[in-house]
């Protein structure tokens, strides 16, 4: 069988030439790599580290919801775990468990997802060059004309027409061109261990608002029936991550009745951006997807299927200016990524500001605050109904539970509260 022009061996070398860079094989990229190349480009993807898809940086969980709605196929060897609930425990005093679609999710295992992801492109006829790092661009009338890549120890120099920055919040891309899209105050720290349980986990993610996490939550995610991601995520977290990760879990009654902290499998932690989505942003001939571009269900920090289409969108439009020798489609990206996403994202950053607007209201205890921002979280309670619910914070567990209960039974909510006493 003959060899596509993409698929002419090279020995291990990179070309000049190539027509759309791809920067980091997460999610985005990988999907991005794989439009362009199915579009018809010349298209490398690289990523800085020696094997894709490795350190861990997320959760690892993805909304079955999503799934079906963007027509992904998720590779069975890829999925560690499903869960048909989400139990979300407020102020360890009320607990919702909510069989919505949107709380229905699948664990992967990341490590095998990234790479089968990057693997498609390559198949597709993408090049891909794990443990290569981008050095330098260098720039003429705003746009990027070259690229210095640190490959198996020598720099080589590219000439892409298009590049996808899909590196991450804290993008290389971003930083060689003088942006800055993130100061470290608007980013969400997070660290998770992978434990194994003392005894068969219950079934279901569990999610914790609560005072001892602050601005933020804690989670256990499921990826077997004796293993899970135990983990906080928090907005201004100070010190030591795992200093944090422990004296939570230390002191949460779930966590420390169903775990032990000497019995770690890995150690995750990553930042997600909190703005949340900017669109798709273009500068010049640089597209930023995924984290680099914010496109995150900010309220829960969920990005990878936001940034596989997203990236899917990115590749597109790449694809489509170079085959039709026009850089203004680039500024199609922005219409692709709201038609693709936007709908979502737009509901996420809607549900992160009723949060934060929450969590910043002085009249009402921590607490308060922490069932307040677990009820918009979990959709018991709209962001427009907030000022109505304020006054029934300070009555009882029970007397709260029962007016939430009705709101929901209104709405024919595939959800129930029931008082909880684990204070």
């Amino acid at each position: 069988m003959a060899l596509t022009p993409h698929q002419v061996y090279t020995g291990g070398k990179l070309e000049r030439d190539y027509e759309v860079l791809v920067v980091g094989a997460g999610p985005a990229g990988s999907a991005a790599a794989l439009a362009a190349a199915e579009g018809g480009c010349k298209t490398l993807l690289i990523d800085r580290k020696n094997e894709i898809g490795t350190p861990v940086q997320c959760g690892e969980v993805v909304g079955e919801s999503l799934v079906r709605h963007l027509g992904i196929k998720i590779p069975p060897q890829a999925i560690a775990a499903v869960q048909d609930h989400t139990r979300f425990l407020l102020d360890r005093r009320l607990m919702v468990v909510s069989h919505e679609p949107y709380w229905r999710s699948l664990t992967l295992e990341r490590k095998i997802f990234d790479k089968l992801m990057a693997a498609r492109a390559a198949e597709a006829g993408a090049s891909v060059q794990a443990g290569t790092r981008l050095m330098d661009v260098s720039l003429r009338d705003d746009k990027v004309v070259s690229a210095t890549l640190m490959h198996h120890g020598k720099e080589v120099v590219v000439r892409p027409k298009v590049v996808i920055a899909a590196d991450g919040a804290h993008s290389t891309v971003a930083r060689l061109l003088g942006l800055k899209l993130y100061p470290e105050d608007a980013m969400a720290k997070g660290i998770e261990y992978e434990l194994v349980a003392r005894k068969r986990l219950p079934s279901g993610m569990h999610i914790f608002l609560e005072p001892e996490v602050g601005l933020g939550y804690g989670w256990i995610i499921p990826k077997g029936p004796r293993r899970a991601n135990v983990g906080l995520g928090v907005i201004g977290m100070e010190g030591s991550r795992r200093d944090a990760i422990i004296d939570w879990a230390a002191g949460n009654p779930v966590i420390s009745e169903l775990f032990d902290l000497d019995q770690v499998l890995e150690v995750k932690r990553g930042d997600a951006p909190l703005p949340g989505f900017l669109g798709g942003p273009c500068q010049g001939n640089v597209l930023f997807a995924g984290d680099a571009a914010g496109q995150t269900l900010a309220f829960v920090g969920e990005g990878i299927l936001p940034s596989y289409a997203c990236g899917t969108g990115a590749g597109a439009v790449a694809a489509s200016a170079i085959r039709t020798r026009s850089m203004k489609k680039l500024d199609c990206y922005d219409r692709a990524v709201k038609d693709l996403m936007g709908s979502e994202l737009e509901k996420g950053a809607a549900l992160k500001d009723a949060i934060l607007g929450a969590w910043a209201d002085d009249s009402i205890t921590e607490g308060q605050r922490t069932v307040l921002c677990g009820l918009i979280m979990s959709e018991c309670v709209f962001p427009e109904h907030v000022v109505d619910l304020l006054p029934l914070l300070s009555r009882s567990t029970t007397q709260i539970a029962k007016r939430v209960r009705l709101d929901m039974e209104k709405r024919r909510m595939r959800a129930r509260i029931s008082v909880i006493r684990r204070r």
